[in-house]
């Protein structure tokens, strides 16, 4: 090999490629957007086979032993959402947190949190200084690091630990407490950090939660490397948002299956909220729109609901905005109640963990998500689960494709004068306003509830688990690139910001 190849082959401070509005990527038309939804049922086929002992894989298990689960990485409590009514429905599931992850939101104690935080905390461990302990939840780990992994022979590692996971990722050892302790574990599901379960080296799948296949794989250096052979290298990769498959395309990968982010329906679900008199004397307000999602305007679009709601508070002055102040453009936010003339017509929330923010979404009238990707995520479907209308931008077509029962029946706004029309049809028409509610909980239900869909994660759980692997040589992901993707993704690339910079 030259040495001009060696260096090509090289990590390189730079991108390996870019998408900075994966929800326009070409390849997401309806056609194959309903073509993976029916590709990824036959892959749950698969999985329900190889559970009820039709598999060679099976027939091998020690049938004495429950399977032991561990979910890795939980941003945003992204698996533990999963993991709350697989636990309920009989899984031995337990929680690794990353070991540097320390926001308060993805700790599993504040999905059973009724109260709320002071100002300004986001920090778990700041919040114990300040007197505020979460609840406690069984099986939650969160080990250390360790400094000292360089001063280690080869043959002081664990024996799990290979030749080129010393070689090429050597860094990412100092996590070892955490590998060593998925040792334990039959099967693993990650988000976040997929490196752990892969370097763990037991069977696994992930799951995309944000920013880490969007914009860590993108890159090229060590971290992009490894959350890319990571990703690639799990059993399936489950996903719920339609641009995943967008990243896929980018990334040559051919295992994603269709499998929706579940909620416990029997927790987040209509009901009676004390919090609605309140508001009532405390605002004289008689029409309560809330937004839960955090201030941001580029990803969220918060400015565009500010103007939606100021349009909708001239036109009816019983209107009241129920915002939570947290998030990158807080402060930005707030000075625009101010010079919208709405600061007074606005009720602000501390940021508060979700059994109060159920108590919250059963006492409003909607819900404004966000206004920009044009994707909903748990905020949008817990709003749905407790039957509350939902106004968004929504990417329907894509949508309609991928999901069971077609697109969710949210209010697709994105600009200022839709946003404040959609809200205006639901305040004024309370008949319609209940029949949009009772379609929001029964599409969630249908498309994202814990009872349609435990089944199906079981299913693929403990497959991966024994060692079964999916055939994705069907995928409509095998499809070669055309034309138009390859000049989208060269297009895309030559217009990447400056790396590291994501934006």
């Amino acid at each position: 090999m030259s040495n001009r190849a060696t260096l090509i082959s090289e990590p390189r401070n730079a991108w390996s490629s870019w998408d900075g509005h994966p929800w326009n990527h070409p390849w997401l038309t309806h056609q194959n957007l309903r073509a993976m939804r029916e590709f990824s049922t036959s892959i749950w086929r698969q999985a329900s086979l190889a559970r009820h002992g039709y598999s060679k894989w099976l027939r091998v298990w020690p049938p004495y032993r429950k399977l032991r689960y561990g979910f890795v990485g939980n941003i945003a409590n992204n698996l533990y959402l999963r993991a709350a009514p697989l636990r309920r429905a009989g899984l031995d599931i337990s929680i690794f947190l990353h070991p540097q992850d320390t926001y308060v939101m993805g700790r599993p104690g504040w999905e059973e949190f009724n109260g709320d935080v002071p100002a300004g905390i986001t920090d778990a461990i700041e919040l114990e200084k300040h007197g505020v302990r979460l609840p406690h939840v069984p099986a939650v780990y969160q080990h250390t690091v360790i400094s000292d992994w360089h001063l280690r022979k080869p043959a002081e590692f664990p024996r799990f630990v290979t030749s080129e996971d010393l070689l090429k990722w050597p860094s990412y050892l100092t996590f070892l407490p955490t590998l060593e302790a998925l040792q334990a574990m039959d099967g693993l599901l990650t988000t976040q950090a997929p490196y752990l379960a892969y370097l763990a080296h037991r069977p696994y799948m992930a799951v995309q939660s944000g920013g880490e296949l969007w914009y860590e794989c993108s890159r090229d250096d060590i971290l992009g490397r490894l959350q890319r052979r990571a990703f690639n290298s799990a059993n399936a990769l489950l996903v719920t948002n339609p641009w995943s498959f967008a990243h896929a395309r980018r990334f040559r990968m051919k295992h994603l299956v269709y499998l929706p982010l579940i909620l416990d329906e029997q927790v987040y679900c209509p009901g009676v909220s004390n919090y609605r008199d309140e508001w009532r004397k405390t605002s004289n307000g008689t029409f309560f729109v809330i937004s839960t999602a955090r201030m941001d305007d580029f990803y969220k679009g918060s400015d565009i609901a500010i103007k939606g709601f100021a349009a909708l508070s001239r036109l009816l002055p019983g209107a009241r905005l129920v915002l939570m102040g947290w998030g990158e453009n807080q402060d930005t936010c707030l000075e625009r109640l101010k010079e919208y003339g709405i600061a007074e017509k606005t009720i602000l929330l501390p940021i508060a963990g979700k059994q109060r923010l159920i108590q919250y979404l059963r006492a409003a009238d909607c819900l404004l998500d966000q206004f920009v990707l044009g994707y909903y995520g748990a905020t949008a479907l817990e709003a749905m689960a407790c039957g509350l209308p939902v106004v968004m931008r929504l990417e329907h077509a894509q949508y309609d494709g991928m999901c069971l029962t077609g697109a969710p029946p949210v209010l697709n706004a994105s600009t200022t004068d839709q946003i404040c029309n959609a809200l205006l049809k639901l305040a004024r028409d309370p008949n319609q306003r209940n029949a949009s509610a009772s379609a929001h909980r029964d599409w969630f239900l249908a498309n994202h509830g814990s009872e349609r869909w435990k089944e199906v994660y079981s299913d693929m759980l403990q497959a991966t688990a024994v060692g079964y692997q999916f055939n994705f040589t069907e995928s409509p992901l095998c499809a070669p690139l055309s034309n138009e993707e390859k000049a989208y993704h060269a297009e895309e690339l030559a217009n990447a910001p400056i790396f590291p910079n994501y934006r």
